[in-house]
């Protein structure tokens, strides 16, 4: 049994003369706000946005890019612009083998703690920083033990009488 199988589907239908249904859609809503624009605005200002609002019923209508109408185009650009972009990395190298793991642990062995390749990186970039706190490394436990401790004893929170929680500079008069 042979079946017909449609060959042009991805043609709009001509309904308006050579114009397809939404093509006559975008050319009749620019005239139409065109006619509204004539009756309540100036001359000179109808006349430029006239042509502003031609050149922008002409592309939504005609203009196709790799296919795909002017419409699509203006929306994507859109979505894409308004949402937050991502970035991510992807190693080429996502596990190391066990030779150069053992060679990293061989080096750090016979390197000083402070000295390390390594820990100069991390110490002179903010990044390195960052994530030391975020990761929660024991230096960095530390540190903000002692920063606390150092707050501890410029400020106390004071509660008022309303409930109220402020923070106010401690002074000891001896």
């Amino acid at each position: 049994m042979q079946f017909q199988v449609p060959q042009f589907i991805e043609t709009e239908d001509k309904i308006v003369g050579p114009l397809t249904l939404r093509q006559f859609f975008y050319i009749g809503a620019m005239v139409g706000l065109s006619f509204l624009l004539f009756f309540m605005v100036k001359t000179w200002l109808w006349l430029i946005l006239t042509l502003l609002m031609v050149a922008v019923g002409g592309s939504m209508a005609f203009i196709k890019i790799n296919g795909r109408p002017f419409t699509t185009i203006m929306l994507s650009a859109l979505k894409f612009y308004w949402q937050p972009q991502t970035y991510v990395w992807k190693s080429d190298k996502p596990t190391l083998d066990k030779s150069e793991v053992k060679k990293d642990e061989e080096i750090k062995k016979m390197a000083r703690p402070g000295l390390s390749i390594e820990n100069i990186v991390m110490g002179l970039s903010l990044k390195g920083k960052w994530q030391k706190l975020q990761t929660g490394t024991k230096e960095s436990l530390t540190s903000a033990k002692q920063f606390s401790e150092k707050v501890k004893e410029k400020y106390q929170i004071l509660e008022k009488i309303t409930g109220e929680r402020k923070a106010a500079r401690r002074v000891d008069y001896r």
